[in-house]
Order: structure tokens, then sequence, then C-alpha cells
């Protein structure tokens, strides 16, 4: 038991080494692979299906669908870095949980999508 204590210690006192904003930073570019990654598993579970969003077309799923949805996606988090360039320290930390509230709606979407059949041909 001691040997756990001293381990955790031991761990604990290396991320206590890191400043704030060294954390912050990390966090974020986690955020924004997290949401790149939902927002493929978005797209890989449409695939084939019907789509009900009409910004990208209510019809089949397929590689139109993919370039508007990859482009919105990248398209917001280059507006993120745009507005961090000014507003560092306050804006990072709200893009970090809103890319992550992003990521796992994004996620549940996947999920949703995978239990639909898809559209024969």
């Amino acid at each position: 038991m001691r040997k756990c204590i001293a381990v955790v210690l031991l761990c604990s006192a290396g991320l206590y080494g890191q400043d704030l904003k060294a954390r912050t930073k990390k966090l974020f570019a986690a955020s924004v692979a997290a949401v790149a990654t939902a927002a493929v598993a978005d797209a890989g579970t449409s695939w084939g299906k019907a789509e009900s969003n009409p910004v990208l077309g209510q019809s089949r799923f397929g590689a139109s669908q993919t370039g508007i949805k990859i482009g919105l996606v990248s398209a917001a988090l280059a507006g993120q870095y745009f507005i961090m360039r000014h507003h560092s320290k306050q804006a990072m930390g709200t893009f970090t949980v809103l890319n992550f509230a992003s990521a796992g709606v994004l996620g549940a979407i996947a999920f949703h999508n995978s239990t639909v059949p898809a559209i024969q041909k």
C-alpha cells in the first residue's frame, strides 16, 4: 500500500511542475483531436445512409456531404484559432470545453448512425 501511495505522489509531483498555460494548451490540442476524430466517425457511420440534415442535403450521404461536414468542422476550428490569437487566455479554456462537448455530441450521433440501416441502391 505504501508503494502505491509513493508512486501516486511521485506522478502527481510531475503534474504539479507544469504551468497552467502548458496544461491548457495540451488539453486544447486534445480537444481539437477529439472533435476531428468524432467528425470522421460521424461521416464514416453516415456513409450510404439517408441524411436528414438540411444543411448537408437530404439525400444519400456521400462524398459531397462528407466534404461539407469536414469543411464546417475545419472552419469552426480555424475560427477558434484566429480568436485565440487575440484572446488566448480567456478563449482557450472556453473552446476546450466546447470542443469536448461537440466531440461528445458527434460521437453520440455516430453511435446512432451505426444503428440506422443503409439505403438500398
